[in-house]
């Protein structure tokens, strides 16, 4: 409808209510172009068009009524403003606004909804923060949320009108992005830091560092985070699998070891890394070989005082027929992992008997059955285990929950399948609540994982 009448030429088109987002110059300038006139105070003239902002007055809304029974057709202010934005050429628009410098006309653009999100995000890097935090002027903060309504996503969260307009929210869109784009252009924007009292001094706390975290940022973003030499972002870099071969070797020698251990755990792991921190501090192997998939060819570059840790990793299922029954430190080492079937749990049973009670009262796999004959020891750090198995029988299970001990609750409430009773009764401690929590997530992933 609006560009019929424009295009009709010599259209009247009257305004009702507040502009928002661009001046009456703005829009008197586009105007001209199709031979049409703006009308900002009614004082009876013939309309073609009325614009009817969010925000008009009790007199303005009776006036559109009387037009409206004219037959005067009306749009939305965020109607025309769409329309006018379609109008533009995105490379002349940039261009315009970057030889200009014009921020407040910027301001107006960033502010519109009606730009693509790929327009914004070219417009918010020719936007001048002028030294100061994102929310530190008015202007500042105006874009800031309108950066926020774009890209936040809300639906994860109850309170999300409080969250979105909370400074953290920027984190949260670091954290959670998936658009290399967003990740860019938030790297050109202030540095944002947190309070980190309390938390572990190798998490992120500021803006740099939440981005760092992310395994979308593109390569630039990347040469970005790098050229800042900072010791903390070389440190949790290191753990994004966006990291490729030459970046890994890049940031290798800038690392200490919690950096070198973060390192270890990077799903991306390239091989000749691999083969470097197999010669680093003992704290370094053991995080590489629990988190690493290890091939059988990588099996032969590990030293054999390292195997009983790799025999605590989950993901070695392959490797199975070269740790097991070798030797009994390896057997020992092995007896508490997941990957481990019943039939070879109960082989490790018959040939070292009760010895091996506690590592396979530990193995989620161990059959109920065989967990009953270790309960008969009446050893407590067996029974502990015992409590937290998935497999314990529901008798054995009663009994230690009317023990009524909070050692044995705690052990209780990380168990998977415990009754609906008991997690009614033990959601009323906050620390038993968080452990059955963190249970349960454990419990949905595997799921999720067989589904």
């Amino acid at each position: 409808m609006i560009k019929n009448i424009l295009e009709a030429k010599g259209a009247k088109i009257l305004f009702l209510g507040k502009i928002l987002n661009f001046s009456k110059q703005e829009i008197n300038n586009f105007l001209n172009k199709y031979d049409a006139k703006a009308i900002f105070e009614y004082e009876n003239q013939d309309i073609d068009l009325v614009v009817l902002s969010s925000l008009i007055s009790p007199i303005e809304e009776e006036l559109s009524y009387t037009l409206y029974e004219q037959n005067i057709p009306d749009v939305k202010l965020e109607e025309f403003e769409a329309y006018y934005i379609s109008t533009l050429k995105p490379n002349s628009l940039l261009m315009s606004l970057k030889l200009s410098n014009n921020q407040e006309r910027l301001i107006s653009f960033l502010k519109s909804k009606a730009l693509s999100d790929e327009l914004f995000l070219k417009l918010l890097k020719l936007y001048s923060w002028n030294s100061e935090g994102l929310f530190d002027s008015d202007s500042n903060r105006d874009v800031a949320l309108s950066f926020i309504e774009r890209f936040f996503k809300r639906e994860n969260y109850y309170n999300h009108t409080d969250i979105a307009h909370s400074p953290t929210t920027i984190l949260n869109i670091a954290l959670n992005s998936t658009n290399s784009d967003v990740l860019e252009t938030l790297l050109t924007m202030p540095n944002l830091a947190i309070n980190t009292r309390g938390q572990e001094p190798w998490k992120p706390k500021d803006l740099r560092e939440f981005i760092a975290t992310n395994s979308y940022i593109n390569s630039h973003t990347k040469k970005l985070l790098l050229n800042f030499n900072s010791n903390r972002i070389f440190r949790i870099i290191a753990l994004n699998s966006a990291l490729n071969a030459n970046e890994q070797e890049f940031i290798y020698d800038k690392l200490d070891t919690q950096g070198k251990i973060n390192l270890s755990i990077n799903k991306n792991l390239d091989d000749k890394i691999f083969n470097r921190l197999l010669n680093e501090d003992i704290e370094v192997v053991q995080a590489l070989l629990l988190s690493q998939k290890i091939s059988k060819d990588k099996l032969s570059t590990i030293e054999p005082k390292y195997l009983p840790i790799l025999c605590q990793n989950p993901n070695i299922s392959h490797l199975k027929d070269q740790l097991l029954f070798k030797t009994k430190e390896l057997d020992f080492a092995i007896a508490s992992n997941s990957v481990l079937e019943s039939s070879e749990i109960e082989n490790l049973y018959k040939k070292y008997g009760l010895e091996i009670a506690l590592e396979l009262a530990q193995n989620p796999n161990t059959p109920s059955t065989i967990l009953e004959e270790f309960y008969k020891l009446n050893n407590l750090e067996i029974t502990k285990a015992i409590a937290t198995n998935p497999n314990t029988s529901e008798y054995i299970i009663d009994e230690l929950f009317n023990k009524n001990s909070n050692e044995l609750n705690t052990q209780l409430a990380k168990n998977p399948n415990l009754k609906s009773e008991y997690i009614e009764y033990f959601k009323l401690d906050p620390k038993l609540l968080l452990l059955m929590s963190q249970a349960q997530d454990i419990k949905s992933k595997i799921v999720s994982e067989i589904v």
